[in-house]
Order: C-alpha cells, then sequence, then structure tokens
C-alpha cells in the first residue's frame, strides 16, 4: 500500500460520523469502490497478521519443556 492509499484509510478508519457523511455525499461509484477495496486489503492484511500469531503461540512445546526444566531445579520436594 503507498503512501496515499495509506492516508485514504486513514481517514476512512478515523473520520467522525459528520465527516464520513458529507464525505460520502460526494462521493463517486468508482471512488467508493476505491475505498472498499482498501479495507478489504486491510482487513486481509490483519487477519493473515492473526494467523501468524495464533500460529506461533501455538507452537509452544520448546517453552514449555524449558519452563518445567527451571521449575524442577527449584522443586523443593
Amino acid at each position: 500500500m503507498n503512501p496515499l492509499d495509506r492516508d485514504n484509510l486513514n481517514f476512512i478508519m478515523t473520520a467522525s460520523t459528520e465527516e464520513l457523511n458529507e464525505f460520502y455525499a460526494d462521493i463517486d461509484t468508482e471512488n467508493l469502490l476505491y475505498l472498499l477495496n482498501l479495507v478489504q486489503g486491510e482487513m486481509t492484511r490483519l487477519r493473515l497478521e492473526e494467523v501468524e500469531l495464533l500460529d506461533q503461540v501455538e507452537h509452544t512445546d520448546d517453552a514449555d519443556r524449558a519452563i518445567l526444566e527451571i521449575l524442577e531445579k527449584f522443586d523443593t520436594k
């Protein structure tokens, strides 16, 4: 996404209801489709980021084993 696209997306995501109402009153179908494409692209990017984060969280076997080893060293039974 180029800087202009990012600025347009940020406007859509942060504009007040009044600002959006004024904006939508003056926009044509082509520009509305452009903005919809930006929002869909950002949603896809966020979903992919979520999948990556969840994948990292699910693969904690090594960390779990290391924690258990550390706890065993401090076990005072």
